[in-house]
């Protein structure tokens, strides 16, 4: 009776594990590619520092760093319990918030010496009313957040730029207003976060 030739398969499994694994990883760095260096501060004493291409670090310790597309990114700090959301805008310049226990979110401030700092010395743009796509498509983002129905909700103001165009909502109740991005026809809204501190929602 012959014996099953195993350590053929064994060599073969062996062949192919590091193709495996370079592929993995080759795909892995091509999603965080897109990933610039960034350095910023966020509310509650967090700094995060992005190596280009990835890792992300929060207050000095690397973070779980998840590509949910070419554009977004999150970053999962334990230690802290925050995420860090990580958005890539058409010109190539990043925004960056965070979203933290106890519902604490915010956007964080950017270094002056990244991609961003053009985008910042850019002049915001319009006012109030000239974006009606954009403030109904927010109004209805903040409205689903709060559990408020949006004729209850009032848009403060909007301010257009490449990124998108952002809009502040008030809520009634709340000590400091809502906001959010969309893109100029309002099909897409993202960064649906509340500007003042968690405690007063």
């Amino acid at each position: 009776m012959s014996a099953v030739p195993q350590p053929v398969c064994i060599v073969m499994k062996s062949l192919l594990l590091p193709v495996v694994v370079a592929v993995s990883s080759l795909c892995a760095f091509s999603a965080h590619a897109k990933l610039p260096l960034i350095n910023a501060t966020c509310p509650g004493k967090l700094d995060v520092h992005v190596d280009q291409g990835g890792p992300v670090y929060v207050n000095g310790k690397e973070a779980k760093l998840n590509a949910v597309n070419e554009n977004y990114y999150e970053a999962k700090d334990a230690a802290t319990g925050t995420t860090i959301s990580i958005s890539i805008n058409p010109d190539g310049s990043p925004d960056v918030s965070y979203t933290g226990k106890n519902r604490a979110n915010g956007v964080c401030t950017i270094a002056g010496d990244t991609a961003a700092a053009p985008a910042a010395a850019a002049p915001a743009a319009s006012s109030r009313g000239s974006n009606p796509a954009s403030e109904k498509a927010c109004l209805t983002a903040v409205s689903k957040q709060v559990g408020v129905a949006s004729s209850k909700l009032s848009v403060i103001g909007s301010e257009f730029s490449q990124a998108g165009t952002s809009v502040s909502v008030s809520v009634p109740g709340a000590d400091a207003p809502w906001s959010c991005v969309s893109d100029p026809k309002g099909s897409k809204v993202w960064n649906v976060m509340y500007t003042g501190s968690e405690g007063k929602l």
